[in-house]
């Protein structure tokens, strides 16, 4: 499988030319107030390098002149910046008040959809920003907002953008993929355009980063459209560094009649206000826990200068600013430091440890890791392996193998935090890089063993070790046997977002008797039944390491035969112990990672990753598990084992289930055998011809050409099916393999019309003079060149749309519709209809024929039944009609046409191998004087007769009947 290293090198050193990137501060403005009258524009903007963040916002009538009003946003008072008062502000702002108690209600959320992420921004205070409010009555509009920190991104059109956090993870708080300003990337036209705005530009760019510590952008029309024409356009992103498990404070505004709150203290990060009486509004503030954290701190080195490490949050690590300024050295910090969480809620940072600029991958692959040197070596990988998406497989596997040998030499808590960062960076890598290393020399698996083998020996300094990365949670436990027969268990909640990563939800363990049901917004859990020390026949008195392992996601298990589970993985282990065979069941709870109605989906796979199956691949299996039901959206499981465990969700008309496999390797087999067999039938016709064999019609000789054709197109698409559908680690050559399939599958379908023209022409026409001796040429001038001008007109816009699927290497949505699905509908249509009037010509003529005789037409003899059929399968296997079975892949019979579809066109060229060269007159006689003795080696003159084997003996065209003659002197 193609590797992308050098494709990511080449685009991030385009990055760092083209990107523009400018960092935050680490203060917070305080709150600003503003507010201005009807009919005027409220501007709003930030110092540079923050961003506005508006949480309170009132769109209402004039206060009472002369009286101080509702005071600062809603009776929200604070050190107001200099400026005019309410009382000054009213006297500016004349107009009828005839509703002092009319108010916009959702102002807040209007405010905040035209400022929040931006710079600067300017609200029209009027009707066409808030509607028809009131419209007798004059109001003003009153904003609280803040000027929160941001890093700005930017590149220019047709580059690559890359943004990056050094702590913490990204979230995405503006983007705009056009041009709001003349000033930046000035080169190319309409670069006076500064109103070129993309509406979905911040969705587009917040689905490929939020939550991730690197991510690539493109800045091209094929990701985001084009917004304005004839302009030069530039990406440009705002985006915050969220520590693991940070959220921020929300105010929420609710409009009611006659609700007057007491006066009460609401904190807002840094900033305390005090809510005074408010008339007509109720505040519902929703607080989450701040997060601990470790000071900013300055370390003095014995050999060089000090090292500085940023304020950083607990459980995480902390890189120093001091970069490795050697071309080896990458950017490489000097040192890096823990910001552990200690039992009590105190914080306090780890020792550091100080790098080496020079050492790679390679580097470490060659040192002997011992229990003095498995720190480092842990710490080093933890930093190497943070850019993530340019790992090769090789390096992948490296990583998988070193992880092993710091597991055995020193499994410490230290140690830990350093692997499991590791591993949290290794889930991020190309899903394609994994999957080859996984092939090659089982890599993820590696990982995923190595994890539970440090789970099992991990040295505790305490009865518990919990440590969680974003994609990937660990906890280990020793329990006495008391404790470990109340039923233990272990839970992961969301924050209530199901795209949230693990840091910034919860974990916790627990028993069964102190768990009354399930806590709300529990994602997954596993529980382990009571009294499982006498099921398993523990006699002694030691305490039971019991170990959990959470993962966000199935990178580290693939299984191509179904792909990527539904659910997040959980595992839990008692060391030294097999559990299997249970006479309790482990009770699973699980909900979908997707927001699926339970409506909507049809099954309920429980299944577990067996590490020996598929000669030592792994893969899911669903043996032992048991689906119990669903409540409320949780689905659980039951199972009578310990391993690791996830789910399948079966979604009404889409997917098929358990038929993944069988279809997956009925069209694999299916492929080679068609392979084989069109290179018979290709050899067939090329040695027949070396024999001498004259035809003597028109259509014969058409029908020749045509089949070779057909059968050297269809090879075509076979191989580089089988070579290449999923190769889409390389981008270049997935797109070349897009573009090759959707050229020979439109050729080929051509060509089968060619010889349903042809075959018309011989059975229902009948004379010769219909057919032009130029027929070839010209259906071959249609059958390459039509393909090729389709192709050439898909690939070539593609930066305004996206070209190709994602997931493996074939058309995407919409040029799969129009310049695939649509031309192929009309060629089978039209085959269609031929196909009927042949046949019905065929069976008029047939009747004729027996007429005129004087025989009998026995419609229930068996071999009046074989040759009809075996006539209506060579025509259906010809004229390409059982690629008609794929439009009808939908609702409840997709399984049954799904399978039809593979069976008939996987082993199309078997089944032209068979009918127009096994089963064809004279083919078998050119057999019998090849391989049977005494035979006179006669010349064979191809007479006329029907035009197919397949088709009976009907009339007399192009079927190839050979009778032995005298040979000419």
């Amino acid at each position: 499988m193609a590797r992308t290293w050098t494709a990511l090198l080449t685009l991030w050193c385009a990055v760092q030319v083209h990107t523009q990137t400018t960092a935050p501060s680490t203060t917070v403005e305080p709150p600003i107030h503003q507010q201005t009258c009807q009919g005027e524009t409220l501007h709003i903007e930030c110092p540079p390098k923050r961003i506005i963040d508006v949480y309170v916002a009132t769109y209402a009538a004039l206060p009472t002149p002369g009286s101080s009003g509702e005071g600062p946003a809603y009776g929200v008072s604070y050190t107001e910046p200099p400026g005019r008062s309410d009382a000054e502000m009213v006297q500016d702002c004349t107009g009828p008040v005839y509703n002092r108690s009319c108010r916009f209600e959702n102002a807040l959320q209007v405010v905040k959809k035209h400022c929040d992420g931006k710079w600067r921004c300017g609200v029209s205070v009027g009707e066409e920003t808030f509607g028809y409010v009131c419209p007798e009555t004059e109001k003003q509009l009153k904003v609280t907002y803040r000027c929160i920190p941001a890093e700005v991104a930017r590149a220019c059109e047709n580059r690559s953008l890359q943004i990056g956090c050094e702590v913490g993870r990204i979230h995405v708080t503006y983007a705009n993929y056009g041009r709001t300003s003349a000033t930046i990337c000035p080169e190319g036209p309409g670069t006076d355009n500064t109103e070129c705005i993309s509406e979905r530009s911040q969705e587009i760019v917040s689905r490929r980063c939020n939550g991730k510590r690197l991510c690539t952008v493109p800045a091209t029309n094929g990701v985001f459209t084009d917004p304005c024409r004839n302009t030069a356009k530039y990406l440009e992103v705002m985006y915050l560094c969220l520590r693991e498990g940070m959220a921020n404070t929300t105010v929420t505004v609710t409009p009611t009649e006659t609700y007057r709150p007491s006066p009460a203290q609401i904190t807002l990060e840094n900033t305390t206000v005090s809510a005074s009486t408010v008339s007509t509004t109720q505040l519902t503030t929703t607080t989450m826990a701040t997060p601990r954290y470790c000071a900013e701190d300055l370390v003095e080195t014995a050999t060089g200068p000090p090292v500085i490490f940023p304020r950083t949050e607990a459980g995480t690590f902390a890189y120093s600013q001091e970069r490795c300024a050697s071309p080896s050295g990458n950017g490489k910090p000097h040192a890096t430091r823990y910001c552990r969480e200690n039992r009590d809620g105190t914080v306090a940072w780890d020792p550091p440890i100080f790098l080496i600029c020079d050492v790679g991958l390679g580097d470490l692959s060659q040192t002997t890791v011992t229990s003095q040197t498995a720190v480092t070596v842990a710490t080093e990988l933890q930093v190497i392996t943070t850019q993530s998406e340019t790992l090769t497989s090789d390096e992948v596997t490296t990583t998988s193998v070193l992880i092993q040998e710091i597991v055995s030499a020193s499994p410490t808590e230290q140690v830990g935090d350093s692997l499991l960062t590791t591993v949290d960076n290794l889930m991020s890598a190309n899903a394609t890089v994994l999957k080859q290393s996984q092939q090659e020399r089982q890599g993820p698996t590696r990982v995923a063993q190595a994890l539970e083998r440090f789970a099992d020996t991990v040295t505790l300094t305490e009865r518990k070790y919990t440590t969680v990365r974003p994609a990937v949670a660990l906890q280990a436990v020793d329990v006495s046997l008391e404790e470990l027969d109340m039923g233990q268990g272990f839970s992961f909640s969301t924050s209530g977002n199901k795209t949230d990563s693990l840091a910034s939800g919860s974990v916790s363990s627990f028993t069964t008797a102190s768990r009354a049901g399930s806590p709300q917004n529990t994602d997954i859990s596993i529980t382990l039944p009571t009294n499982l020390s006498s099921a398993l026949q523990i006699n002694n008195t030691a305490d039971v390491r019991v170990s959990y392992i959470l993962y966000n996601d199935s990178s580290l298990f693939i299984d191509p035969s179904q792909g990527p589970v539904g659910s997040r993985i959980i595992g839990s282990k008692l060391a030294g112990l097999q559990v299997k065979d249970l006479t309790k069941p482990v009770v699973i709870t699980l909900t979908p990672l997707e927001d699926i109605s339970p409506e909507d989906i049809e099954t309920v796979r429980c299944v577990f990753w067996d590490f020996e199956a598929e000669a030592g691949q792994g893969a899911w299996s669903s043996e032992g598990c048991e689906y119990k039901g669903e409540e409320n959206g949780v689905y659980t499981c039951e199972v009578y084992h310990l391993t690791n465990f996830a789910a399948f969700f079966d979604l009404h008309g889409s997917g098929f289930g358990v038929h993944e496999t069988p279809l997956q390797v009925i069209t694999i087999v299916g492929c080679a055998i068609s392979i084989v067999g069109l290179v018979l039938t290709l050899l067939s016709f090329i040695i027949t011809r070396k024999y001498n064999r004259r035809t003597t019609g028109v259509h014969a000789r058409i029908q020749r050409m045509v089949l070779i054709n057909l059968c050297v197109t269809l090879l075509a698409i076979l191989i580089i099916f089988l070579a290449g559908i999923n190769q889409t680690g390389s981008p270049i050559g997935c797109t070349v393999v897009t573009a090759l399939l959707h050229y020979f599958l439109l050729a080929a379908l051509i060509w089968m019309a060619m010889e349903a023209i042809n075959i018309y022409l011989a059975a229902v026409m009948v004379f010769e003079q219909y057919v032009t001796r130029n027929f070839i040429p010209k259906a071959a001038a249609l059958a390459y060149g039509f393909p090729f001008i389709a192709m050439i007109l898909t690939v070539g816009p593609s930066s305004l749309y996206e070209y190709r699927n994602t997931n493996y290497c074939w058309l995407a949505q919409m040029p799969l519709i129009y310049a695939f699905l649509l031309p192929a509908g009309v060629i089978l249509l039209f085959n269609l209809v031929l196909f009927c009037i042949i046949l019905y010509n065929l069976a008029k003529r047939e009747r004729k024929q027996i007429k005129l005789t004087g025989s009998k037409k026995d419609e229930s003899d068996p071999k009046w039944i074989v040759r009809q059929l075996r006539r209506a399968v060579s025509l259906l296997v010809l004229f390409g009609l059982t690629w008609m079975f794929g439009f009808f892949v939908i609702n409840d019979t997709r399984i049954v046409f799904a399978y039809l579809f593979c069976i008939f066109n996987t082993l199309q060229g078997l089944f032209i191998f068979i009918f127009h060269c096994v089963l064809r007159e004279d083919v078998q006689k050119w057999w019998d004087k090849v391989y049977c003795k005494g035979r006179k080696k006669d010349r064979y003159i191809v007479k006329r007769s029907t035009f197919s084997s397949s088709t009976g003996r009907t009339p007399e065209r192009i079927h190839l009947n050979v009778t032995p003659t005298t040979s000419r002197a």
